[in-house]
């Protein structure tokens, strides 16, 4: 699979251009950016979320970054929490397991984006499979979220906290 049915079928009718960069098979969206030698902040991971009326809300955000739940639920007003492996299988079926596109509208989901992803020159998503990203110019990404919500919603980075700690840097990937 390179590409998710449903996300293809939503750019060829947006008239989205994008670059497919392919990588060796990788477990972790952050592997796949080392893999791919992209700089993680980039690259833009999907985080799922339920609140407890029942609505999804994707969260997008730097793949070497953890979401804050807490800021999520501070901007949006609601409480929301992570979605289980088993409901991603069924929300985004054409995606393989863990590699699911930060791309809500396709599958009918409510976004917040990162703020940070606004102020990049490209961006990569997941496409759907673990073995490539597709790349969006700013152009391209600014035009598919200008009507999204975005926050700052980070929290802590992925990777070597230790060392983070050790050091008082917030080293980036």
């Amino acid at each position: 699979m390179a590409i998710a049915i449903t996300l293809k079928e939503y750019f060829e009718n947006e008239d989205v251009h994008y670059d497919t960069i392919k990588h060796r098979r990788a477990k972790t969206l952050l592997d796949s950016s080392r893999s791919a030698h992209l700089p993680a902040g980039k690259v833009a991971k999907a985080v799922v979320l339920q609140s407890e009326d029942g609505d999804y809300l994707m969260a997008s955000l730097p793949a070497n970054s953890r979401v804050s739940l807490t800021e999520v639920n501070d901007f949006t007003g609601k409480q929301y929490h992570l979605v289980s492996e088993e409901k991603l299988l069924e929300l985004f079926p054409d995606c393989s397991q863990g590699a699911v596109p930060a791309m809500g509208t396709p599958y009918n989901m409510s976004m917040l984006i990162d703020e940070s992803l606004l102020a990049s020159d490209s961006v990569y998503i997941e496409s759907g499979d673990h073995e490539s990203l597709l790349k969006l110019s700013h152009q391209e990404y600014s035009s598919l979220i200008e009507n999204m919500a975005h926050s700052s919603i980070q929290g802590a980075n992925i990777g070597s906290p230790r060392i983070w700690s050790r050091t008082g840097r917030n080293w980036q990937i």
